[in-house]
């Protein structure tokens, strides 16, 4: 028994090891620790990560509150679509192009459809599901534009007299443009992308006069963009201020591409296109079924996003336990692994100085999976298995998720599905490469050898 004793150290909350004879009558400790779990999980709300690294000794406590914490944001997004706003769920975009073409829908620009979009869309990022800030980004900067264009807000007593002036169609219509491209310039943090994206998907009816007044719409935006960043820069605002989403290297040396990098591109050029046509298929099938639950009542919308939600935590909690844990890369600037923080190389199960890639994909913004996936070193990082069974995950994932009563983009799901899908292949290519390397290697010194005995 005093062996026994010793090769389990048990733990007892409140105290040191369960050496006194006087609590005889505690039998089992409070708290059994029989491994080291380093999960970390994270809730992310708003801006700010908050670790449950308390709830590291309890697997399944630590599921409730990453599930619990999720579904709370999930049902709050829903809410205020189904009973506050009904025209801020979904993605916006559609909405905004209806009206730049002469359809004016009800409150599709109203100010409550403004509140429900912003608060709405921060709850669902939060929650985990996989959807995008973009296409709510587009639908927020239209209804400011819209909100001021027409001088305000009679009902909620918020009027100027100043802007009376921009209270006809043209005005609105031209402010409702530059709101949109705006919109897109936040949420990628490219003027010129908001620009186009007026240019060739919103504006129905282009003057030359839109196109220096939506440049100068996105230029603003940027300014104030990277003022914010320099002052978020220290971590002051959370996760805010850490870069673009889609960063590349840029270094002197000159890239070469061969034959096999050319049929790759070919390869996912046609692969893209074939996944991307099935996606929509899907896409549409399920907003048809959607559709009909969201028309029994805003109770059915609520509890379709909570069923989502849950599912969606099942999968960034569960399958991560699939994948084996891989030794941290030596040499490595930045820490590994990353504990309590959104980051890559997530230890989760693993023990210390190693990581588990599914882990450092699931428990990550979009943003940041994006940019891992996207990083030089992909091929080192995350293995082919991990890579396809995350690419089930996301697709599945963006297909459900899309059409509930949240606020929900479909760029970032479909960008993250690609970064995916990419990687995948340039992890086969680079492993190809080397085996080939490799192959060629032993030939050359098998026929030396053959030489030196000849």
């Amino acid at each position: 028994m005093e062996d026994h004793a010793e090769d389990n150290d048990i733990e007892i909350e409140g105290g040191g090891f369960g050496d006194d004879k006087e609590f005889g009558l505690m039998k089992e400790p409070l708290l059994l620790r029989n491994r080291q779990n380093n999960t970390s999980q994270i809730a992310i709300v708003g801006a700010n990560v908050c670790p449950i690294e308390s709830l590291d000794y309890d697997y399944y406590l630590a599921f409730g509150a990453f599930a619990g914490c999720n579904a709370v944001l999930a049902v709050a997004a829903a809410a205020l679509c189904a009973y506050g706003a009904p025209a801020a769920a979904g993605s916006g975009i559609p909405e905004v192009k209806a009206y730049l073409n002469g359809v004016d829908a009800p409150s599709i620009l109203a100010p409550s459809t403004l509140f429900v979009k912003i608060f709405g869309s921060i709850f669902g990022v939060a929650a985990g599901l996989v959807v995008g800030k973009e296409g709510p980004m587009v639908h927020t900067g239209a209804c400011i534009a819209a909100f001021l264009g027409q001088g305000g807000s009679r009902k909620y007593h918020l009027t100027w007299r100043w802007l009376r002036h921009f209270k006809n169609d043209r005005d609105r219509r031209d402010l409702v443009t530059c709101g949109a491209a705006a919109g897109v310039a936040a949420a990628f943090r490219a003027p010129v992308g908001g620009v186009l994206f007026a240019l060739e998907e919103a504006a129905s009816w282009w003057r030359s006069a839109l196109l220096w007044r939506t440049f100068f719409t996105t230029a603003v935006v940027a300014v104030v963009l990277r003022g914010f960043m320099d002052f978020c820069k220290s971590g002051k605002c959370g996760l805010f201020g850490e870069g673009g989403l889609i960063m590349f290297d840029v270094n002197s040396s000159v890239a070469s591409y061969g034959t096999p990098d050319l049929l790759a591109i070919i390869f996912l050029g046609v692969l893209g296109g074939l996944l991307g046509s099935f996606y929509n298929y899907l896409v549409d099938k399920v907003l048809r079924t959607y559709s009909i639950i969201n028309e029994k009542g805003p109770i059915f919308k609520v509890l379709l996003v909570l069923c989502i939600s849950l599912l969606t935590s099942c999968f960034s909690y569960g399958l991560p336990w699939l994948s084996s844990c891989t030794p941290c890369p030596p040499h490595l600037m930045e820490e590994c692994p990353t504990a309590g923080r959104s980051g890559n190389y997530k230890n989760f199960q693993c023990s210390s100085h190693q990581y588990n890639d599914l882990a450092s994909l699931f428990f990550n913004t979009n943003d940041d999976a994006i940019k891992n996936l996207l990083s030089p070193g992909v091929s080192k990082q995350f293995h082919i298995p991990t890579l396809l069974v995350f690419f089930s995950a996301i697709f599945f994932l963006g297909i459900i998720t899309y059409g509930i009563a949240v606020p929900s983009g479909l760029f970032i799901p479909v960008i993250l599905a690609g970064a995916v899908n990419d990687s995948a292949v340039i992890v086969a290519v680079v492993t190809c490469r080397l085996s080939w390397c490799e192959c060629g290697r032993k030939k050359k010194n098998s026929c030396k050898i053959g030489v030196a005995k000849s």
